[in-house]
């Protein structure tokens, strides 16, 4: 009875949401990194093609079906070597990103990325394409953990403006992907030779990167405690839902009877919203925590995503979740940062989690749904998101 009567008091002792999330408005410390104009813009640039490359994955899945002679799941394995590549990116990154300055590292990931487009638009047979995404992952996942940390730690004031706006830009170029495809007629030579080419050209572009990212854990916290374990396991579950919808939004609406075009072009709608509710995030008013935003994107996300399970609102399903989880990424990174001030490591584990969770998630729904079928593909991305929603949520009563 006292073990009971003592987690009872515990329960009802503990913080509300509300004044768990009031503790989130903190200050950054100034970081060593310093960025001109041009290297922000060049950044948006980056942002640009990784959503252009990351995006063209889902509506490809069919033509490369009929090019390898594939089915369906073991074509969805293209979105998991992505991420696959990615992981392992993240996972040097966070070592590198202490040792490496910060303009150098992003040079050799745009190389990387250009040497992975180029090997897929090259490649003659469906092991040496995934080889070569896992490669241009590898690149993409560098530039994310690197860009991103790079933003968010700058020196300036308006660094959660910026990580919104240089992701908007993401999502601006998440909405040309699936419309490159269908002009190229899923013909990988120019989509991805076009994109080695933009990688290559974009190296002067961030050349006025200066410095490099500190790592200064605050006294007496590990670099992992239990804030952190919550936030990787929320962006485990996040990304895979932003690319199950991307990756699997094509496929459902193509068994729902929409043409192949049709459902290419209401995924770039998808992206689109996306991206504009990322642009609209920068927006928010500074009384609105973090928190608030990354648990109210979830719990639309989780809405829009049930509500695409009725068949014909399907497409307005999956649009308005796109605009619901657009501020998730970038909101939640300035969240973690807030509360872990100074330690540009605890922001940096949260990519090799994403990158965790875009390696299995999508593939692993792809699988699922070859067991029960195509029409439950908004229902098992609800699941998904409302697992966001839980982990976030825990995350927000955590002391960390």
């Amino acid at each position: 009875m006292s073990a009971c009567s003592a987690l009872r008091r515990r329960l009802f002792a503990a913080p509300t949401l509300d004044r768990m999330l009031a503790k989130d408005r903190q200050t950054i410390g100034p970081a060593g990194i310093a960025l001109s104009r041009a290297a922000l813009i060049g950044i948006a640039a980056v942002f640009f093609l990784m959503g252009a490359q990351g995006a063209a994955y889902g509506p490809l899945l069919l033509p490369l079906t009929h090019r390898f002679g594939i089915d369906l799941p073991t074509a969805g394995a293209s979105i998991s070597a992505n991420f696959v590549g990615g992981l392992i990116a993240v996972t040097a990154g966070l070592g590198l990103l202490s040792r490496v300055a910060a303009r150098p590292f992003v040079w050799g990931a745009l190389g990387l990325t250009a040497l992975g487009a180029l090997a897929v638009a090259l490649a003659p047979a469906w092991p040496l394409v995934l080889g070569g995404v896992a490669v241009a992952g590898t690149g993409l996942g560098a530039l994310d953990i690197g860009l991103t940390n790079i933003v968010a730690h700058s020196r300036g004031t308006r660094n959660s403006a910026r990580l919104n706006l240089v992701n908007g830009a993401y999502g601006l170029g998440a909405v040309t992907g699936p419309l490159l495809v269908t002009l190229a007629g899923g013909d990988l030579l120019p989509l991805f030779g076009g994109g080695a080419l933009v990688a290559l050209a974009l190296v002067p572009a961030v050349a006025g990167i200066r410095g490099r990212l500190p790592h200064e854990p605050e006294a007496g916290r590990p670099g992992r405690g239990l804030l952190v374990l919550l936030f990787m396991a929320a962006f485990v579950l996040y990304v895979g839902v932003e690319w199950g919808i991307g990756g699997w939004m094509p496929s459902h609406l193509v068994y729902l009877g929409h043409p192949a075009a049709t459902a290419a072009v209401l995924t770039s709608g998808f992206w689109l919203l996306f991206a504009v509710g990322r642009l609209l995030a920068a927006l928010i008013p500074a009384g609105v925590s973090e928190g608030a935003i990354v648990l109210g994107g979830c719990a639309a996300a989780t809405l829009a995503l049930l509500l695409a399970a009725a068949g014909p609102l399907a497409p307005a399903g999956y649009l308005l979740a796109g605009l619901a989880i657009a501020p998730i990424w970038p909101t939640a990174v300035g969240w973690l940062a807030r509360r872990r001030p100074r330690d540009t490591r605890a922001t940096a584990w949260l990519f090799p989690a994403a990158a965790a969770g875009g390696a299995v998630i999508p593939g692993g729904i792809g699988f699922l749904l070859g067991w029960v079928g195509l029409g439950w593909t908004p229902l098992v991305l609800a699941a998904v998101a409302a697992g966001t929603l839980v982990a976030f949520g825990l995350a927000a009563r955590s002391r960390g």
